[in-house]
């Protein structure tokens, strides 16, 4: 029975894991970390292939933290697994593979499908990346192509956002330079 919870356990943060890193590759390292989910109850169908977690649901592994107030995981007799995460706020935050930055999103809801390889946060929806942030209604990603989907969500021509940062500039370019040829 508690290799039965752990494989579940494994499943919700394998999907969760996939689903929380947009356009960048998140720390490796985090897949061979142990899973943690905690929540105020789970239930866990082995027969139907579901999990079921509600009431403040954390789930850590290695750098990688979601919070949810319900987090719901299937998984097909191939393998395929949909994740879906909810509450008045979805949140998951995790360190970029070999840099000293995060990726962080929130949304109200998180869904997460391994076939497609899509991830669609939905609902004031807000992706984060070092200082670059986007925001919509929903925001749609592909794992894969690393592509990224922004829309308002509204017919009547609602608005989305993107902040971009500039790349820091070479010291030794030649637009880095002043007018007399030094560097600032």
């Amino acid at each position: 029975m508690k290799n039965n919870c752990r494989h579940h356990a494994r499943l919700a943060l394998l999907a969760l894991s996939l689903c929380a890193a947009p356009a960048v590759h998140a720390e490796k390292a985090d897949r061979d970390k142990p899973i943690e989910i905690s929540a105020d109850r789970g239930n866990l169908d082995q027969l139907k292939g579901i999990t079921f977690w509600e009431g403040n649901v954390v789930i850590v592994q290695g750098t990688l933290k979601l919070n949810a107030d319900r987090a719901t995981v299937t998984q097909d007799k191939q393998g395929n697994q949909t994740m879906q995460a909810t509450g008045r706020l979805v949140t998951f935050r995790q360190k970029m593979d070999g840099k000293n930055e995060w990726v962080e999103g929130q949304s109200n809801q998180l869904d997460y499908n391994t076939v497609s390889h899509i991830a669609v946060l939905t609902g004031n929806a807000r992706v984060k990346r070092g200082n670059d942030l986007v925001i919509g209604n929903v925001i749609t990603y592909n794992t894969e192509t690393e592509l990224y989907e922004v829309s308002s969500g509204a017919s009547n021509g609602g608005r989305v956002t993107a902040i971009i940062q500039p790349k820091p500039r070479d010291s030794s370019s030649p637009a880095s330079k002043k007018p007399d040829g030094k560097t600032p």
